[in-house]
Protein backbone atom coordinates (compact mmCIF):
# COMPACT_ATOMS: atom_id res chain seq x y z
CA UNK A 1 0.00 0.00 0.00
CA UNK A 2 1.26 3.54 -0.80
CA UNK A 3 1.31 5.88 2.25
CA UNK A 4 1.57 9.54 1.47
CA UNK A 5 2.74 12.06 4.26
CA UNK A 6 2.05 15.82 4.00
CA UNK A 7 3.30 18.27 6.84
CA UNK A 8 2.12 21.75 5.64
CA UNK A 9 -1.16 20.86 3.89
CA UNK A 10 -3.59 23.81 2.28
CA UNK A 11 -6.57 24.35 0.76
CA UNK A 12 -6.14 26.37 -2.73
CA UNK A 13 -8.53 29.13 -3.53
CA UNK A 14 -8.17 29.35 -7.23
CA UNK A 15 -9.52 32.43 -9.18
CA UNK A 16 -9.61 33.18 -13.01
CA UNK A 17 -10.34 36.59 -13.38
CA UNK A 18 -9.62 38.49 -16.71
CA UNK A 19 -6.53 40.13 -15.69
CA UNK A 20 -5.06 41.64 -12.72
CA UNK A 21 -3.39 44.85 -11.85
CA UNK A 22 -1.81 45.98 -8.88
CA UNK A 23 -3.97 47.99 -6.32
CA UNK A 24 -7.57 48.06 -8.20
CA UNK A 25 -10.75 46.05 -7.75
CA UNK A 26 -11.35 42.94 -9.46
CA UNK A 27 -13.89 41.17 -10.24
CA UNK A 28 -14.30 36.78 -10.85
CA UNK A 29 -16.84 34.36 -11.49
CA UNK A 30 -16.76 31.14 -9.56
CA UNK A 31 -13.86 29.89 -7.65
CA UNK A 32 -12.60 26.78 -6.41
CA UNK A 33 -11.26 25.41 -3.05
CA UNK A 34 -9.03 22.57 -3.95
CA UNK A 35 -7.03 19.91 -1.36
CA UNK A 36 -3.50 21.01 -1.81
CA UNK A 37 -0.25 19.64 -0.74
CA UNK A 38 2.12 17.58 -2.77
CA UNK A 39 1.38 14.21 -1.03
CA UNK A 40 -1.97 14.81 -0.89
CA UNK A 41 -1.57 15.69 -4.98
CA UNK A 42 0.08 12.33 -4.92
CA UNK A 43 -3.05 10.61 -2.88
CA UNK A 44 -5.76 11.93 -4.87
CA UNK A 45 -4.05 10.86 -8.56
CA UNK A 46 -3.28 7.44 -6.96
CA UNK A 47 -6.77 7.13 -5.76
CA UNK A 48 -8.01 8.39 -9.97
CA UNK A 49 -5.72 5.71 -11.04
CA UNK A 50 -7.12 3.28 -8.74
CA UNK A 51 -4.27 2.60 -6.50
CA UNK A 52 -5.05 1.99 -2.82
CA UNK A 53 -3.30 4.34 -0.77
CA UNK A 54 -3.84 6.83 2.45
CA UNK A 55 -2.73 10.40 3.31
CA UNK A 56 -1.42 11.03 6.52
CA UNK A 57 -0.11 14.32 7.65
CA UNK A 58 -0.45 17.21 9.97
CA UNK A 59 -3.67 19.31 9.78
CA UNK A 60 -5.69 21.77 11.97
CA UNK A 61 -8.99 24.12 11.73
CA UNK A 62 -12.04 24.59 9.58
CA UNK A 63 -9.50 24.40 6.40
CA UNK A 64 -7.95 20.95 7.95
CA UNK A 65 -11.21 19.50 8.02
CA UNK A 66 -12.22 20.44 4.47
CA UNK A 67 -8.57 18.78 3.31
CA UNK A 68 -9.67 15.48 4.87
CA UNK A 69 -13.38 16.01 3.24
CA UNK A 70 -11.47 16.50 -0.08
CA UNK A 71 -9.26 13.24 0.15
CA UNK A 72 -12.15 11.08 1.45
CA UNK A 73 -14.62 11.93 -1.21
CA UNK A 74 -11.97 11.07 -3.53
CA UNK A 75 -11.37 7.81 -2.50
CA UNK A 76 -8.36 7.77 -0.36
CA UNK A 77 -8.08 6.73 3.34
CA UNK A 78 -6.70 9.46 5.70
CA UNK A 79 -4.65 9.17 9.07
CA UNK A 80 -3.91 12.86 10.10
CA UNK A 81 -3.12 14.43 13.23
CA UNK A 82 -5.27 16.89 13.72
CA UNK A 83 -4.09 20.08 16.14
CA UNK A 84 -6.00 21.53 19.08
CA UNK A 85 -5.65 24.93 17.27
CA UNK A 86 -4.71 27.18 14.54
CA UNK A 87 -5.72 26.47 10.79
CA UNK A 88 -4.07 24.90 7.59
CA UNK A 89 -2.52 27.10 5.46
CA UNK A 90 -5.04 29.00 2.51
CA UNK A 91 -3.34 29.53 -0.58
CA UNK A 92 -4.70 32.15 -2.92
CA UNK A 93 -3.93 30.95 -7.07
CA UNK A 94 -4.56 33.75 -9.20
CA UNK A 95 -4.72 32.36 -12.53
CA UNK A 96 -5.90 35.11 -15.57
CA UNK A 97 -6.85 34.31 -18.64
CA UNK A 98 -3.52 35.34 -20.97
CA UNK A 99 -2.12 32.58 -19.15
CA UNK A 100 0.14 34.45 -16.34
CA UNK A 101 0.23 32.78 -12.79
CA UNK A 102 0.50 34.35 -8.93
CA UNK A 103 0.34 32.61 -6.36
CA UNK A 104 -0.35 33.52 -2.21
CA UNK A 105 1.05 31.31 -0.24
CA UNK A 106 0.10 31.46 3.28
CA UNK A 107 1.69 29.83 6.52
CA UNK A 108 0.63 26.80 8.35
CA UNK A 109 -0.22 26.59 12.20
CA UNK A 110 2.55 25.79 14.66
CA UNK A 111 4.09 22.06 14.39
CA UNK A 112 6.10 20.95 17.83
CA UNK A 113 7.63 18.14 17.55
CA UNK A 114 5.34 16.52 20.08
CA UNK A 115 2.58 16.10 16.51
CA UNK A 116 5.58 14.79 14.53
CA UNK A 117 6.07 11.69 16.91
CA UNK A 118 2.62 10.96 17.47
CA UNK A 119 2.74 11.01 13.34
CA UNK A 120 5.42 8.71 13.59
CA UNK A 121 3.65 6.53 15.90
CA UNK A 122 0.61 5.55 13.29
CA UNK A 123 3.18 4.60 10.50
CA UNK A 124 5.07 2.04 12.51
CA UNK A 125 3.12 -0.49 11.39
CA UNK A 126 4.12 -0.29 7.85
CA UNK A 127 6.28 -2.76 6.40
CA UNK A 128 8.98 -3.29 3.38
CA UNK A 129 5.80 -4.19 0.94
CA UNK A 130 4.50 -0.45 1.69
CA UNK A 131 5.77 2.33 0.02
CA UNK A 132 5.71 6.15 1.74
CA UNK A 133 5.96 9.16 0.18
CA UNK A 134 7.63 11.93 2.07
CA UNK A 135 6.68 15.34 -0.06
CA UNK A 136 6.54 19.24 0.05
CA UNK A 137 7.66 21.92 2.08
CA UNK A 138 8.70 21.17 5.97
CA UNK A 139 7.07 23.40 8.20
CA UNK A 140 9.57 26.20 9.67
CA UNK A 141 8.95 24.56 13.33
CA UNK A 142 10.56 21.32 12.57
CA UNK A 143 13.57 23.07 10.93
CA UNK A 144 15.10 21.21 8.23
CA UNK A 145 15.65 17.56 9.30
CA UNK A 146 11.97 16.64 9.43
CA UNK A 147 11.61 14.33 6.69
CA UNK A 148 15.40 12.45 8.00
CA UNK A 149 13.77 12.19 11.35
CA UNK A 150 10.91 10.30 10.15
CA UNK A 151 13.35 7.98 7.93
CA UNK A 152 15.36 7.29 11.07
CA UNK A 153 12.42 6.14 12.84
CA UNK A 154 10.87 3.88 10.41
CA UNK A 155 14.09 2.33 9.48
CA UNK A 156 13.61 -0.98 10.89
CA UNK A 157 10.01 -1.06 8.96
CA UNK A 158 11.96 -1.50 5.92
CA UNK A 159 9.45 0.90 4.22
CA UNK A 160 10.27 1.66 0.89
CA UNK A 161 10.55 5.75 0.75
CA UNK A 162 10.01 7.93 -1.59
CA UNK A 163 10.88 11.53 -1.16
CA UNK A 164 10.21 14.36 -2.98
CA UNK A 165 11.43 17.76 -1.71
CA UNK A 166 14.13 20.17 -2.29
CA UNK A 167 17.57 21.65 -0.26
CA UNK A 168 18.48 20.79 3.34
CA UNK A 169 15.41 18.62 3.49
CA UNK A 170 16.14 16.17 0.79
CA UNK A 171 19.63 16.46 1.30
CA UNK A 172 19.16 15.46 4.75
CA UNK A 173 17.25 12.45 4.10
CA UNK A 174 19.68 10.58 1.89
CA UNK A 175 21.69 8.97 4.11
CA UNK A 176 18.78 6.99 4.79
CA UNK A 177 18.44 5.58 1.42
CA UNK A 178 15.33 6.49 0.11
CA UNK A 179 14.39 4.68 -2.62
CA UNK A 180 13.02 6.92 -4.90
CA UNK A 181 13.95 11.07 -5.10
CA UNK A 182 12.56 13.45 -7.30
CA UNK A 183 13.88 16.74 -7.68
CA UNK A 184 13.32 18.99 -11.33
CA UNK A 185 16.11 20.63 -13.15
CA UNK A 186 15.97 23.55 -10.99
CA UNK A 187 16.39 21.91 -7.76
CA UNK A 188 18.56 19.91 -8.90
CA UNK A 189 20.58 22.54 -9.82
CA UNK A 190 20.58 24.58 -6.21
CA UNK A 191 21.85 21.75 -4.45
CA UNK A 192 25.04 21.82 -5.94
CA UNK A 193 25.23 25.90 -6.87
CA UNK A 194 24.91 25.47 -10.37
CA UNK A 195 22.86 26.35 -13.72
CA UNK A 196 22.24 22.49 -15.49
CA UNK A 197 21.05 23.14 -18.92
CA UNK A 198 20.71 19.69 -20.61
CA UNK A 199 19.96 15.61 -20.18
CA UNK A 200 24.18 15.24 -19.69
CA UNK A 201 24.49 17.92 -16.85
CA UNK A 202 21.50 16.77 -15.03
CA UNK A 203 22.84 12.65 -15.55
CA UNK A 204 26.02 13.70 -13.77
CA UNK A 205 24.56 15.90 -10.94
CA UNK A 206 21.85 12.83 -9.94
CA UNK A 207 24.92 10.64 -9.92
CA UNK A 208 25.82 12.04 -7.37
CA UNK A 209 23.10 12.29 -5.33
CA UNK A 210 23.26 8.58 -5.61
CA UNK A 211 26.81 8.55 -4.74
CA UNK A 212 25.21 10.65 -1.38
CA UNK A 213 22.55 7.59 -0.42
CA UNK A 214 19.85 7.66 -2.94
CA UNK A 215 19.14 4.94 -4.97
CA UNK A 216 16.99 6.10 -7.92
CA UNK A 217 16.50 9.75 -8.96
CA UNK A 218 14.22 10.98 -11.60
CA UNK A 219 14.87 14.45 -12.82
CA UNK A 220 12.09 16.14 -13.71
CA UNK A 221 12.64 17.90 -16.85
CA UNK A 222 9.70 20.49 -17.48
CA UNK A 223 8.32 20.11 -21.07
CA UNK A 224 11.52 17.80 -21.97
CA UNK A 225 10.55 15.01 -20.03
CA UNK A 226 12.10 13.33 -17.14
CA UNK A 227 15.77 11.52 -16.40
CA UNK A 228 15.93 8.54 -14.60
CA UNK A 229 19.46 7.28 -13.01
CA UNK A 230 19.93 4.09 -11.15
CA UNK A 231 22.27 3.16 -8.59
CA UNK A 232 22.68 0.14 -10.62
CA UNK A 233 23.72 1.93 -13.15
CA UNK A 234 20.65 2.61 -15.43
CA UNK A 235 20.19 6.22 -17.10
CA UNK A 236 16.83 6.36 -19.12
CA UNK A 237 14.92 9.57 -20.38
CA UNK A 238 11.36 9.40 -21.49
CA UNK A 239 10.49 12.58 -23.71
CA UNK A 240 6.84 14.16 -22.70
CA UNK A 241 3.97 14.34 -24.91
CA UNK A 242 3.34 17.24 -26.97
CA UNK A 243 0.30 19.78 -25.79
CA UNK A 244 -0.88 23.11 -24.65
CA UNK A 245 -0.20 23.66 -21.15
CA UNK A 246 -2.52 25.01 -18.65
CA UNK A 247 -1.00 25.14 -15.47
CA UNK A 248 2.29 23.28 -14.20
CA UNK A 249 0.73 23.50 -10.54
CA UNK A 250 1.09 19.64 -9.21
CA UNK A 251 2.89 18.09 -12.63
CA UNK A 252 5.69 16.96 -10.57
CA UNK A 253 3.29 15.56 -7.86
CA UNK A 254 1.39 13.65 -10.69
CA UNK A 255 5.06 12.31 -11.99
CA UNK A 256 5.58 11.06 -8.85
CA UNK A 257 1.91 9.38 -8.32
CA UNK A 258 2.69 7.99 -12.33
CA UNK A 259 5.61 6.35 -11.53
CA UNK A 260 4.17 4.47 -8.21
CA UNK A 261 1.45 3.26 -10.50
CA UNK A 262 3.64 2.00 -13.81
CA UNK A 263 5.97 0.60 -11.16
CA UNK A 264 3.44 -1.24 -9.72
CA UNK A 265 1.67 -2.20 -13.11
CA UNK A 266 5.09 -3.23 -14.73
CA UNK A 267 7.48 -3.93 -12.29
CA UNK A 268 10.06 -1.85 -13.51
CA UNK A 269 11.79 1.25 -13.29
CA UNK A 270 11.02 2.14 -17.28
CA UNK A 271 7.63 1.10 -16.45
CA UNK A 272 7.44 3.96 -13.82
CA UNK A 273 9.03 6.48 -15.55
CA UNK A 274 7.01 6.11 -18.50
CA UNK A 275 3.91 6.34 -16.40
CA UNK A 276 5.52 9.18 -14.45
CA UNK A 277 5.64 11.65 -17.82
CA UNK A 278 2.58 10.72 -18.57
CA UNK A 279 0.81 11.65 -15.47
CA UNK A 280 3.09 14.89 -15.30
CA UNK A 281 1.81 16.16 -18.66
CA UNK A 282 -1.85 15.33 -18.19
CA UNK A 283 -1.73 17.40 -15.60
CA UNK A 284 -0.18 20.20 -16.59
CA UNK A 285 -2.36 19.98 -20.07
CA UNK A 286 -5.63 20.39 -17.31
CA UNK A 287 -6.44 23.00 -14.75
CA UNK A 288 -5.85 20.75 -11.49
CA UNK A 289 -4.44 17.26 -11.13
CA UNK A 290 -5.15 15.36 -14.26
CA UNK A 291 -7.83 12.47 -13.86
CA UNK A 292 -6.50 8.91 -13.84
CA UNK A 293 -8.63 8.56 -17.50
CA UNK A 294 -6.78 11.22 -18.98
CA UNK A 295 -3.38 9.78 -17.59
CA UNK A 296 -4.25 6.70 -19.36
CA UNK A 297 -5.19 8.45 -22.75
CA UNK A 298 -1.90 10.20 -22.85
CA UNK A 299 -0.10 6.85 -22.19
CA UNK A 300 0.22 5.85 -26.00
CA UNK A 301 1.45 9.32 -26.78
CA UNK A 302 4.46 8.93 -24.82
CA UNK A 303 7.09 6.70 -26.52
CA UNK A 304 9.19 4.41 -24.32
CA UNK A 305 12.51 5.68 -22.41
CA UNK A 306 15.69 4.51 -23.69
CA UNK A 307 19.29 5.20 -22.50
CA UNK A 308 21.24 8.31 -22.17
Amino acid sequence: MVYTVTLNPAIDYLICPESFEKGNIHRFRGGSFLAGGKGINVSLLLSSLGVRNKAAGICAGFSGDEILRQLEAAGCETDFVKLPQGVSRINVKLRTTDGEETDFNGDGPQITSRELILLIDRLRDLTDGDILVLAGSLPSSLGKGGYAEILKELAPTGVKAVVDSFGESLLAALPYRPFLIKPNLEELGELFGVEIQDVAGAKEYALRLIDQGAQNVVVSMGGRGALLVGERGESLFCRSAKGGVVSTVGAGDSLVAGFLYGLSLHGTLEGGLRWGVCAGGATAFTQGIASGDAVKALYPQVGNPYPV
